[in-house]
């Protein structure tokens, strides 16, 4: 069974209007199925809260969409969430100097997974590179 980590983009695509929704919902899919176990980066619902406060959505519907995020994964499967420590903070750092296109939150996405140990799924090509480049 692949262990793998997804991240804030995965959790965007759980909306049904999302173009990448199938693609989620085929995450979920093969995680149900015993494919994937699958972990959630413990930064992407600190990021995507952030970036639903920065369209100036109200604390009341983030509380609501988290929790319907929440209830749709359940509904198949119950994620793991690594715990988040200054080894995957510090690795972050690390890579934003390697990397500098890298954003906070993107290099801790892959710092967790580098560090854990785990296949990263994401839809950026970039961000998948630089995960391979990594674990060679």
């Amino acid at each position: 069974m692949m262990k793998a980590l997804v991240e804030t983009g995965f959790l965007i695509a759980l909306n049904p209007d999302d173009k990448h929704h199938k693609w989620a919902l085929n995450i979920l899919k093969q995680a149900k199925e015993g494919e994937i176990l699958l972990y959630i980066s413990p930064a992407a619902p600190i990021e995507l809260s952030l970036i639903l406060r920065s369209k100036g959505v109200s604390e009341e519907m983030i509380s609501k969409s988290l929790e319907a995020l929440h209830i749709i994964i359940t509904r198949y499967i119950k994620p793991k969430y690594p715990q988040l420590t200054l080894n995957h903070l510090s690795k972050a750092a690390v890579l934003r100097k390697k990397y500098p296109q890298l954003t906070l939150f993107d290099s801790i996405h892959l710092a967790t997974a580098i560090t854990e140990k785990l296949v990263y799924l994401d839809r950026d090509e970039t961000l998948k590179d630089i995960y391979k480049k990594e674990i060679e």
